[in-house]
């Protein structure tokens, strides 16, 4: 008999989820010999749906409410099918450290502030998480992470996209300028871990 785990990822992230959806699916612009009412309707963050959804998972942010692995996995079966899924993934992850993450401290010298959002970086996952989520190894940034349990939601590895985003806006806002950080390796591909480095 499988262990019934209790609800511990915070709704956040289900909510970032279905706002990255929304935001990927609105478009730029409307072309000129764009039927507006043909193209809108199938792109699912657009949709009445995702909505409704939307505002009620605001409900549950406000309220604190935490989702089961279970609930997170339907979530993530609305985008890895998709042809972009790793756009809304590292579009859901730059939601999630923008709102989740501290600003930068102008007044700390550089290293300083690579610690400090080192640190919040892995508290941060944690915590929308419900677990341990890698850890950091030697260098300016550089973030491991083994049996990712966003491997485990997504073995094509796209959900790993969450990840980088986040990283990426967590570094740019916490330590300043137009930093980008990559992934170097992936359990998907037979890598020991899941490695996330700043790009120098």
């Amino acid at each position: 008999m499988s262990e019934v785990r209790k609800p511990r990822v915070a709704a956040e992230v289900a909510l970032s989820l279905l706002e990255a959806l929304r935001s990927v699916d609105s478009p730029g612009e409307i072309l000129e010999d764009e039927v507006v009412a043909r193209t809108i309707p199938r792109r699912l963050g657009l949709s009445e749906v995702v909505g409704r959804q939307i505002e009620l998972y605001r409900d549950y942010v406000r309220q604190g409410r935490k989702l089961s692995d279970e609930e997170l996995a339907e979530f993530t079966r609305l985008v890895k099918k998709r042809p972009d899924a790793g756009k809304v993934f590292f579009e859901m992850g730059v939601r999630l450290a923008e709102e989740q993450m501290p600003g930068r401290k102008w007044w700390l010298p550089r290293v300083f502030r690579f610690r400090m959002v080192r640190r919040a970086t892995q508290r941060t996952l944690s915590k929308l998480f419900g677990q341990r989520v890698g850890g950091f190894v030697s260098g300016t940034f550089s973030l491991e992470v083994s049996a990712s349990p966003l491997v485990q939601l997504d073995p094509s590895g796209d959900a790993c996209g969450l990840v980088t985003g986040f990283c990426q806006r967590a570094v740019r806002k916490g330590v300043g300028g137009y930093l980008s950080v990559v992934k170097l390796s992936c359990e998907t591909l037979g890598d020991r871990v899941c490695k996330w480095s700043l790009k120098e």
